[in-house]
């Protein structure tokens, strides 16, 4: 069984040779990674941490050909891409992570102001001969992953003013919304339609919840997000490829609203959140839903011995991937505070 067939089996709620595993790195984490696992290609640290799946962002990408620049450096080590959202590397106790500043969009005040900004369209984006460069990964399940509705509209806004506007300001909260809605349906609509039969997972991310509670009401969610999750979802599903959800934090109370979306897999399982104990999760949606994730990495990576580390994966494992519908992973990016022999100890040996 390679790689593609086990995650597969594991979307289609069947057991298979082992729990299916999934990774993602900032660009800091990956180049140590590669340093110290002696990688010499991207290819190469997947195979070396036996993961089941690529995440094509980065690595097989349609050829920009966009007006403005696809990225550009600013003064003040800060760049910004074609949507206009800047970002900044900061220091940390362990090494540079990207933060998002400059939010050039947060003091418009109407959305005809917001229109004036220049904004992308799929058609920037050629995907001649884009199907042809993900032979090679054919034997990983291939991911396409980069939507958004909700998260990517509040690195334009800034978080507090797009949080503002759903209550006080809803036209310009919908203009936002659609902005990024159109864009992503319309980009992997094309995706899709050029690799067509080849991608198996969309994932969107838009984090919903913090530590203790959710960062929107319920209401908000049905009003706002759900209707354009479906497009998306609908989407998906018309290329018959599976939509992965991913939202950190507290989010019990959403699921079963995410689910009536279409979405087929939850990521990431924050399981020091809220209401994400593992054994509930499994109990009341692994029958409906893939879970995607498990592994902390606030704490338990970034801290604790491999001992425990590979514990608490076999753990998981035992936990969440009873009759398959479950992919180990971490539950972010790993970042540049977790140790190599963490990774290791996750990837190498609890899997095994």
């Amino acid at each position: 069984m390679n790689s593609h067939d086990r995650v597969v089996a594991a979307l289609n709620f069947t057991e298979s040779d082992r729990i299916p595993v999934d990774f993602s790195a900032s660009g800091d984490m990956l180049e140590r990674l590669m340093r110290d696992l002696k990688c010499g290609t991207h290819r190469e640290l997947l195979e070396r941490l036996e993961v089941d799946i690529v995440d094509l962002r980065g690595v097989v990408d349609p050829v920009y050909s966009g007006p403005v620049p696809e990225e550009k450096q600013l003064p003040g080590g800060i760049t910004e891409n074609f949507w206009g959202w800047r970002q900044k590397k900061m220091q940390t106790a362990t090494g540079d992570e990207e933060q998002y500043c400059d939010f050039v969009l947060q003091d418009c005040d109407s959305v005809e102001e917001l229109a004036e900004h220049t904004w992308p369209s799929p058609d920037w984006f050629d995907f001649n001969g884009f199907a042809g460069r993900l032979a090679e990964w054919a034997d990983l399940a291939l991911m396409a992953s980069g939507g958004s509705i909700w998260q990517h509209p509040s690195f334009l806004r800034g978080l507090d003013r797009l949080l503002m506007d759903m209550v006080t300001a809803e036209d310009m909260a919908d203009f936002l919304f659609d902005k990024f809605t159109d864009f992503y349906v319309e980009f992997f609509d094309r995706m899709f339609t050029s690799a067509k039969g080849q991608i198996d997972i969309l994932r969107i991310a838009d984090d919903l919840g913090m530590q203790d509670r959710l960062l929107i009401s319920p209401k908000h969610f049905d009003r706002y997000i759900a209707p354009r999750l479906k497009r998306l979802t609908d989407m998906a599903h018309a290329h018959v490829v599976k939509v992965m959800f991913h939202s950190c934090g507290a989010i019990k109370p959403l699921i079963n609203r995410i689910i009536n979306t279409g979405v087929d897999i939850l990521d990431p399982l924050q399981v020091t959140a809220k209401g994400m104990e593992p054994d509930t999760l499994k109990k009341e949606y692994g029958d409906r839903l893939c879970l995607h994730g498990s592994i902390d990495t606030q704490y338990l990576l970034p801290r604790e011995k491999p001992e425990e580390v590979r514990r608490t994966a076999e753990k998981m494992i035992r936990t969440l991937g009873k009759d398959g519908g479950f992919i180990l992973a971490p539950c972010h990016v790993l970042q540049t505070d977790v140790p190599t022999e963490n990774v290791l100890a996750l990837y190498r040996d609890a899997v095994r």
